[in-house]
């Protein structure tokens, strides 16, 4: 069994092209199970105190206020409808950090990741949370483009 942790985010394009990579997988005769996780991005509080207070407690219901996007449930109907047992998992922190953690505790054979093309300029003033999973992870990674 070929387990993969499949970080899921609210674009659509981003996770059909992860579903497209995973069905590719079942395509070369793998048999697969997928995690998928979902990371509620946590809110930097600004520097005065009355707004920390504001911004903590809307970090600890975070969960609560932004819900789990549409794109989780169509990843596990897709997945499911093709045979493939899925779970969903949840949690709060910084994208990049909290996949690699959660690769690393379930002990994951790779990470299917989807990724914007960017600009030269793009990557270095924003980032991506794909390159600093690629940089980050002793799991292999899987890239997929939109």
């Amino acid at each position: 069994m070929y387990n993969l942790l499949v970080p899921i985010d609210a674009d659509e394009d981003h996770v059909r092209a992860q579903l497209e990579a995973i069905e590719g997988l079942l395509e070369a005769g793998e048999a697969v199970c997928a995690d998928l996780l979902y990371v509620y991005e946590e809110i930097d509080s600004p520097a005065d105190e009355a707004g920390e207070a504001y911004i903590r407690a809307v970090n600890e219901n975070i969960e609560d206020l932004q819900g789990v996007p549409d794109t989780v449930d169509l990843a596990v109907e897709t997945l499911r409808n093709a045979g493939i047992e899925t779970a969903v998992h949840d949690v709060s922190g910084d994208p990049a950090s909290a996949i690699v953690e959660v690769a690393a505790e379930f002990d994951v054979d790779a990470i299917v990741v989807g990724a914007r093309r960017r600009s030269p300029v793009g990557k270095v003033l924003f980032g991506s949370v794909a390159q600093a999973v690629l940089l980050e992870s002793e799991q292999p990674v899987i890239v997929t483009a939109t």
